[in-house]
């Protein structure tokens, strides 16, 4: 099973690319180290990533910067989250905790549920969340949860599933619930069950999703349990370093505003469809780190510039689509000047191939990326994330 996100199961092999919009690449102008000028262009991948800069995990492999690879309980899946939240992230004290999918039938992409003999009703497969810590104990958090999020003093933020049983034709009904720490007691945070995914932390406040039908997105802030406030329609791109603003994607993917997180105000606003190089449009799941903000978009990657009460977008970087047609998902700056971008690629099936992932590593001065070895779409290979303040903004 690759991928259940949203109210029907889709079981493609590659099933993480990104559908609609809101998947690829594309970067356009800033100013980097050493008074090098980005410039606008066409990105040159080649072989040759062997450590990636940051940790990633891989069917049930988690594997750090510097090459070591500790073995995971179970495999990673993303298939209640997609691209909205992160596969697995880690906190301040080093623990891993990530998205696990245990099937209870194979299902064909390919087919229709009632050529299948699926009924609406029947147990498809149940998501779980692990944690993995740095002495290599591995636990069960929750069983029946998905899309997890680190505070910085070690609390946690989940979905937990009403029915931890995911079932055909039904719409996955939840609660978020925060853990003051892994072994902690559930305290829900929500009051009405729905179908949510958990984003981020931005301080104290946690960002998260309400998913509608369509699959259409509401960013929600909980201030606490039982305050929950709507904060836009569409997804999140990023979070700023200091966790007081997100930029918001709108839900048709062609603008992107700036909001205070604690009230909701609007600071800036862009059409990236009126930009001086305008791009068709913007991905979310980003990365934000002093004012520079990167997404994916329809050419590639974007990168923006932030300013107090602007917004500005300064580099598209394009890739082949016909080597990469879905593009990248989840760029990610991996240092402080906001020149390195690390991304995942997926490469969707095709001639009865099955899908590939590969990892990238890009220079955005140069126009350079170093792509890693292939593996299989089923494996999902994602960078792992860290909480916002560690890795200044996400």
């Amino acid at each position: 099973m690759k991928r259940v996100f949203g109210t029907r199961a889709t079981t493609a092999v590659a099933a993480t690319i990104a559908a609609g919009a809101g998947i690829a690449l594309a970067v356009f102008g800033v100013f980097g180290a050493h008074g090098a000028v980005p410039r606008t262009g066409p990105l040159n991948v080649h072989a040759g990533l062997k450590n990636p800069p940051r940790a990633f995990v891989r069917g049930d492999g988690f594997y750090t910067a510097k090459g070591g690879r500790s073995q995971l309980a179970a495999a990673v899946s993303g298939a209640m989250i997609g691209p909205l939240s992160p596969v697995a992230v880690r906190s301040h004290s080093g623990q891993l905790a990530y998205n696990t999918w245990q099937e209870s039938r194979a299902v064909d992409g390919e087919k229709s549920f009632s050529k299948q003999g699926i009924a609406d009703g029947d147990i498809l497969g149940t998501p779980s969340l692990r944690v993995h810590d740095e002495a290599g104990r591995d636990f069960l958090l929750a069983r029946g949860a998905y899309s997890a999020a680190w505070r910085q003093d070690g609390a946690i933020a989940f979905v937990k599933g009403v029915d931890a049983e995911f079932r055909a034709g039904q719409t996955y009904l939840g609660q978020v619930v925060v853990r003051a720490g892994a072994r902690g007691r559930d305290v829900a945070w929500t009051t009405e069950p729905a179908h949510y995914v958990v984003y981020a932390w931005a301080g104290g406040r946690l960002l998260l999703y309400r998913v509608g039908i369509g699959e259409k997105t509401e960013l929600l802030v909980a201030d606490g349990p039982d305050k929950i406030r709507p904060l836009a329609d569409g997804s999140a791109i990023a979070v700023s370093p200091d966790s007081t603003q997100v930029a918001v994607l709108s839900p048709d993917a062609t603008s992107v505003r700036v909001l205070d997180v604690a009230t909701g105000r609007e600071l800036s606003w862009l059409d990236v469809t009126t930009a001086a190089s305008p791009i068709a449009w913007i991905g979310y799941s980003g990365s934000w780190v002093g004012d520079h903000i990167v997404a994916p978009a329809s050419a590639g990657l974007a990168v923006f510039k932030v300013a107090f009460g602007s917004l500005g977008l300064e580099q598209v970087l394009s890739l082949d689509h016909s080597e990469f047609p879905a593009g990248v998902q989840e760029p990610r700056f991996v240092d402080d000047s906001g020149n390195e971008i690390a991304a995942s690629a997926d490469v969707p099936p095709k001639d009865g191939k099955g899908g590939l992932s590969f990892l990238l590593e890009c220079d955005r001065i140069a126009r350079s990326c170093e792509r890693g070895e292939p593996a299989p779409g089923r494996e999902w290979l994602r960078q792992v994330d860290v909480a916002a303040t560690e890795e200044g903004g996400r």
